[in-house]
């Protein structure tokens, strides 16, 4: 299902029952990923290509979604300028251990750019001092003390949600 809210700057697809219930599209083999294991794991294929084309490609990865062969899609409502892509990306989010086969399926739409990310190098580049942020603050101009509430806040959101978990131990910094 095609999520297009237009107050949100992405674009979703979802399956209906992650989008209306608390479950997770964080899921291998029918289970649920712990924090350790979607850091190992997770991550998304991404294409840089202009709105229209995305959108088509949306309408094809749609029944792939229904039926769980992609956990999730989300993409840019418009191209983000302070990385001066050139268009605008598509995350197709799957887990590592399914990336051949999730790539398979865009290959055969024409995807010929092999951009593979782990959301754990995402999250480390949005950290404090991370490329993300960092140039995040930046872009908006943020004076410094404003710019520290905003790394402060992104440290909280992390230890928050990942709390002082080993998972950082075994392959964060490597």
């Amino acid at each position: 299902m095609i999520v297009d809210r237009p107050e949100s700057f992405y674009i979703f697809i979802y399956h209906p029952s992650v989008v209306y219930s608390d479950a997770s599209y964080f899921i291998y083999k029918g289970n649920r990923l712990t924090n350790k294991e979607y850091l190992e794991h997770w991550g998304k294929w991404i294409i840089v290509d202009e709105k229209e084309r995305l959108d088509e490609l949306a309408e094809k990865l749609d029944p792939y979604v229904e039926n769980k062969a992609i956990p999730c899609v989300k993409y840019d409502r418009y191209p983000l300028g302070m990385f001066d892509l050139g268009g605008c990306v598509m995350c197709i989010f799957c887990d590592d251990r399914e990336r051949d086969e999730i790539w398979e399926i865009l290959a055969g739409f024409g995807a010929t750019l092999k951009a593979w990310v782990h959301d754990r190098d995402v999250v480390q580049m949005w950290m404090p001092g991370g490329l993300i942020l960092e140039k995040w603050i930046e872009e908006h101009h943020l004076d410094e003390k404003k710019a520290q509430e905003i790394r402060d806040d992104a440290q909280m959101k992390f230890d928050k949600q990942f709390g002082n978990e080993d998972a950082f131990a075994s392959g964060w910094d490597q």
